[in-house]
C-alpha cells in the first residue's frame, strides 16, 4: 500500500498541473452537457472548505516555522535535505490556491449568469482546477507533516540523501 501511496505523491508532485487541468476539462464538459447544473449551490461550501485548508495550513506553516530551529528538526534536515524547502513550498501553494478558490467562489456568485454556456463552462473548469489543486494538495500537505511527527520518534542512521 505504501508503494501504491508513493507513487501516487510523486505523480501528484510531478503533474499537479496537468492532472487538475484535466480533471477541471472534464467537470467543463459535464457543465456544457448539462449534467452539473448547481455550482452557484456548492460554491458557498467550496469557500468554507477552501478556508478551513488555508487556517490549517497555516497553522502547519506557523508550527513549521517555530520548530525549524528544534533537535528533531536538525535530525531530520539532516537526514532528508530538501524536505524542509519541499515543505514551505507545499504549505504556501495549498495557501494561495485556496485563496484563489475563495476569489473565483465570490466571483462566479457575483457575476449573473452567463448567457455563453460556453464560457459558464471554461469559468467552471477553471474553477474546479483550483479546488483540484486546493483539495489534493491538501491531502498531501498533511502527510508531508504528519510524515514530520512519526519520522521524529525513531530515526534510523541512514547516509544522506537530496
Amino acid at each position: 500500500m505504501d508503494k501504491v501511496y508513493n507513487f501516487l505523491e510523486d505523480c501528484w508532485e510531478k503533474y499537479k498541473f496537468i492532472i487538475s487541468a484535466i480533471l477541471g476539462v472534464i467537470i467543463g464538459v459535464l457543465y456544457l452537457k448539462g449534467y452539473l447544473a448547481n455550482v452557484r449551490g456548492v460554491t458557498g461550501t467550496i469557500v468554507t472548505f477552501a478556508s478551513i485548508v488555508i487556517g490549517v495550513n497555516g497553522v502547519f506553516l506557523t508550527l513549521v516555522i517555530t520548530l525549524q530551529e528544534s533537535p528533531a528538526f536538525e535530525r531530520l534536515k539532516s537526514i532528508f535535505p530538501s524536505f524542509q524547502k519541499k515543505l514551505y513550498i507545499s504549505l504556501r501553494n495549498q495557501i494561495n490556491f485556496g485563496l484563489v478558490v475563495v476569489v473565483l467562489s465570490i466571483v462566479i456568485n457575483m457575476l449573473p449568469p452567463s448567457p455563453s454556456i460556453y464560457l459558464s463552462a471554461l469559468g467552471v473548469a477553471i474553477w474546479f482546477k483550483f479546488f483540484m489543486l486546493t483539495c489534493i494538495g491538501s491531502f498531501f500537505s498533511v502527510k508531508l507533516v504528519t510524515d514530520i511527527i512519526v519520522k521524529n520518534f525513531d530515526i534510523p542512521i541512514r547516509n544522506r540523501r537530496d
